[in-house]
């Protein structure tokens, strides 16, 4: 689990450079990681996931650019995503698209929250490697993945087309790619997603942070539905189906 917490914030610290440079259509290869004030190249001892954070006490060491907290949270998310799914998985074949499935909802998570998209050149890719991936690992539920996430973007785009402003075609690309991904674990990952976007909404406009009619994107709690949905949705659908059974 060790190794797995290490990779998985390496992975994170590479992560934030998609998060970042993506939306703003700048290569996540070149230049290399860099202070946005001083444009010094950060050494790669100042480039260590979280540890280079906490000893440089969240500063530039040239400049003293107070470095954004989100890089070493996104760092530190990754790697207890990593380390839920080898608890989850074992080390076994099904771990690595569900390395894979939460590297890219973290992605989407902050993306989309800040810029309010979900690229299509994440998405699309990552939906089509999760259903090749899943249907080698399983070949016996090839239908079950394929129906899942047609029947999940199907339901979105209908809703996207007859509620203007509700979701965009992100969001049903997204719910493709989670079916994909999660099979018949889906329903709990849209269930979550709408659970949590609407307990948000109320408690933002409560709070008189958004209006009714305010912008809220939608992906990061599609994001969130996803990840709890791989880890306990298998579960949580046997529990529920048990209960409407009793």
């Amino acid at each position: 689990m060790i190794i797995l917490f290490g990779a998985g914030a390496i992975t994170g610290s590479f992560l934030n450079v998609v998060i970042y440079r993506l939306p703003r259509q700048l290569s996540i290869v070149t230049p290399g990681s860099h202070c946005p004030r001083c444009e010094q190249p950060v050494k790669w001892y100042d480039n260590i996931p979280i540890v280079s954070y906490i000893l440089l006490r969240g500063q530039c060491r040239h400049c003293g650019q107070t470095i954004a907290q989100r890089y070493p949270m996104v760092e530190l998310l990754t790697a207890v995503l990593w380390v839920a799914c080898g608890v989850r998985f074992g080390l076994d074949w099904p771990l690595l698209p569900a390395l894979l499935l939460v590297s890219v909802l973290v992605a989407i998570f902050y993306i989309d929250l800040d810029h309010y998209i979900i690229p299509n050149v994440i998405v699309l890719p990552a939906a089509a490697i999760g259903l090749a991936a899943n249907i080698a690992i399983t070949p016996d539920r090839w239908l079950e993945l394929l129906a899942a996430g047609l029947i999940s973007a199907a339901f979105f785009f209908v809703v996207a087309v007859t509620v203007p402003g509700g979701m965009g075609m992100g969001d049903v690309k997204l719910a493709a790619m989670l079916g994909f991904f999660l099979g018949q674990a889906v329903l709990v990952a849209l269930f979550l997603g709408f659970l949590l976007g609407a307990l948000t909404g109320i408690l933002l406009m409560a709070a008189g942070v958004k209006k009714r009619k305010s912008r809220i994107p939608f992906g990061p709690f599609l994001a969130a539905g996803g990840v709890i949905a791989l880890l306990y949705g298998d579960r949580l659908l046997e529990l529920w189906t048990n209960l409407f059974q009793q």
